[in-house]
């Protein structure tokens, strides 16, 4: 299945690529910075039926359009962002990913990533360790609070916490080596499996955000659950925190100390 998702993803991304096709029709979601392009939904449309067509038994879950909305554990779910990043699809036309990500009885077995512009590719198999670009990724290493960096969007800072969570959120950020913001959830995970980033911090995930990141992070030996404990992960929409295990661990008790 790891086989099959590259193929499927290195297809799509050719749509991406096609100056032709790259005349935008734009849109917004609920939210007005949330955008989606015509290629969002044609991206997901190629992929379900690519998937569809391989493994008709199989669930498909993604963020555009429609999809299978129950997702039994006995059953083999694709959650698939066809364009995490778009604001940077659309404005920079870097910093952005097709992410899969192939769950089974409540475990991540497979997670493919690519940065189709960076041409970097993420992927891992449960137990068969993550690799980028065919090099394999090694477990992260301990690092201090101190001497972090987290991927951390400042508008979490400006109105989207409540004020004790946003007084925690400060202290952290005064407290890491540096904070980034790349726009593009699975990326940023990713960029944790890496070693780019020691932590990452979202109010606010859906599944097909970090389902194909899950399974990196495990690979690599890294921490990854809801930022809250009141959060379950696969329902909806979560908070969600990743990290190497002592930043993780130090993150987490921070913002769950008067939970």
């Amino acid at each position: 299945m790891k086989d099959q998702a590259i193929a499927f993803i290195t297809e799509a991304a050719h749509r991406l690529y096609d100056p032709a096709i790259r005349k935008l029709d734009i849109d917004t979601k609920e939210d007005a910075d949330d955008l989606v392009t015509e290629n969002d939904f044609a991206v997901q449309r190629m992929l379900t039926k690519k998937i569809k067509e391989t493994y008709p038994t199989h669930f498909v879950v993604g963020e555009e359009g429609r999809h299978d909305k129950s997702t039994p554990e006995n059953v083999v779910t694709w959650y698939i962002d066809p364009i995490d990043g778009t604001t940077n699809y659309v404005h920079q036309y870097m910093n952005f990913a097709i992410s899969i990500g192939i769950h089974y009885e409540g475990e991540g077995k497979v997670g493919v990533i690519y940065d189709l512009i960076a041409d970097e590719l993420f992927s891992a198999v449960q137990g068969e360790g993550a690799y980028l670009n065919g090099k394999k990724l090694h477990p992260r290493r301990p690092v201090d609070l101190s001497r972090a960096i987290i991927g951390f969007n400042a508008r979490w800072l400006v109105g989207r916490a409540d004020a004790t969570t946003k007084e925690v959120f400060a202290n952290i950020v005064r407290d890491v080596r540096a904070t980034r913001s790349y726009g593009a959830a699975s990326l940023e995970l990713a960029y944790i499996a890496a070693g780019r980033l020691d932590a990452y911090i979202n109010m606010r995930l859906s599944p097909w955000d970090y389902a194909g990141a899950m399974v990196l992070l495990s690979e690599t030996d890294a921490g990854c659950a809801p930022l809250f404990d009141h959060d379950t992960l696969f329902k909806d929409s979560c908070s969600m925190l990743a990290g190497e295990k002592n930043v993780f661990e130090d993150i987490y008790q921070r913002c769950n100390a008067d939970q």
